[in-house]
């Protein structure tokens, strides 16, 4: 009981300054708590930008790489095709080959 009755009294008594705090003394206050909480919001502020410039050139990038990406898959349909014309044409080439010789071995000119 003495002791929560001394913290009381040692409580009243660090607060009792404040209490007679003049009026010039908590209009500084005051306004170095508003400087303080202008600064805040003007550090969060430049946060913000800063966060919204790093999305904006990320998302270009994106956007750069799946137009990358596109002409990628584009180009790989188009050499898909060439490989599957080039693979036609061996298999002729291959088949009037084997026919020449064929021709040659049968004795025919």
């Amino acid at each position: 009981m003495k002791a929560k009755w001394m913290a009381g009294v040692l409580l009243l008594a660090a607060a009792g300054p404040l209490l007679a705090q003049t009026v010039e003394q908590r209009l500084l206050a005051a306004q170095m708590a508003y400087q303080d909480a202008d600064t805040r919001q003007e550090s969060a502020r430049r946060q913000k930008q800063q966060a919204e410039d790093v999305q904006r050139q990320a998302a270009q990038r994106l956007e750069q790489a799946q137009q990358q990406l596109a002409q990628a898959n584009l180009a790989l349909q188009n050499a898909d095709k060439a490989l599957l014309d080039a693979q036609g044409t061996m298999q002729q080439a291959q088949q009037v080959l084997k026919d020449a010789w064929q021709q040659k071995e049968g004795g025919s000119n």
